[in-house]
């Protein structure tokens, strides 16, 4: 009778902890949920996103050097090997200034009613499409929402020893790599070689400009990389990231140019990061409307 009894609250305990972690699940999803609609009015709208889409238009191709990587099977390190590829790019230049004042207008009142919000990015056809947050350290809102409340997703943050303005050379934005698919989940998948040709670029816009990202490069590293040192010049940078690549486009880039990247865990060893990384192009309204 004794064994009985023990065996039925053993089995009452393991239903009261599965229920207990389905609760705790169930209430993260519905804290996420609930932050994500209170951000719906400072989201692109439909007609926008349209105009911020991969049309036809304002794609064309070309043929581009693209360098590849394979994991060698040393946790950190690849074997590397380039080809001739066709790649889809990006030649759209302009935007309406209709849109290109809705989205900084957007960005305007997001940051009044979040004063540490300091702009949006959205990448056509994927889940980013959030607001991006900068603290005083790079903790924070790694699990706080826009209000500051507690949330286990986080926000998508500015590494907080970058320029606001996205003045920086380079540009760190940090994410979680969640299960449910969202927040920075989607820059893992630009691993695989078609869906990175079928995203070549995405926007970042705040209060003041709009920019396009145009991607160029998907790596995979180590939190603790030197590219996350961001106090050095592009010529000295670009190496490390071309050897760290698992796609790599061979573009132009001057000690001018402004470039973003996206950062979040991926598995492939401990600590292993998946950083995409493309270059601000500033968009400017269409002088023919």
């Amino acid at each position: 009778m004794k064994k009985k009894i023990i065996r039925i609250l053993a089995v009452a305990s393991a239903a009261a902890l599965l229920l207990g972690g389905a609760y705790l699940l169930t209430r993260d999803d519905i804290a996420q949920k609930i932050a994500e609609n209170d951000l719906t009015p400072y989201m692109p709208s439909v007609l926008t996103q349209e105009a911020l889409g991969y049309s036809k238009e304002g794609l064309s191709s070309e043929n581009t050097t693209v360098t590849t990587a394979k994991t060698s099977g040393i946790e950190a390190g690849f074997t590397v090997e380039t080809v001739n590829t066709e790649v889809t790019t990006a030649t759209q230049t302009v935007l309406s200034k209709d849109v290109i004042e809705d989205l900084k207008d957007q960005a305007k009142e997001l940051q009044e009613t979040y004063p540490d919000a300091i702009g949006w990015i959205y990448i056509p056809n994927t889940n980013i499409n959030y607001p991006i947050m900068q603290g005083e350290d790079n903790d924070f809102y790694l699990t706080h929402g826009t209000d500051g409340r507690s949330l286990k997703c986080g926000c998508i943050e500015l590494d907080y020893r970058c320029e606001s303005r996205f003045q920086n050379n380079f540009n760190i934005l940090y994410g979680h790599n969640m299960k449910n698919g969202s927040m920075f989940a989607n820059v893992c998948r630009f691993k695989d070689k078609s869906y990175y040709d079928s995203h070549p670029y995405g926007w970042v816009y705040t209060a003041d400009s709009v920019y396009r990202l145009d991607f160029f490069s998907v790596a995979v590293t180590d939190w603790y990389d030197e590219i996350y040192n961001g106090y050095r010049e592009v010529s000295e940078w670009i190496p490390r990231l071309k050897e760290i690549s698992r796609i790599y486009e061979n573009v132009e880039l001057t000690e001018q140019d402004r470039l973003v990247l996206l950062s979040t865990c991926s598995y492939e060893f401990d600590n292993a990061r998946t950083v995409l990384t493309g270059r601000l192009v500033e968009m400017e309204g269409d002088v023919n409307e």
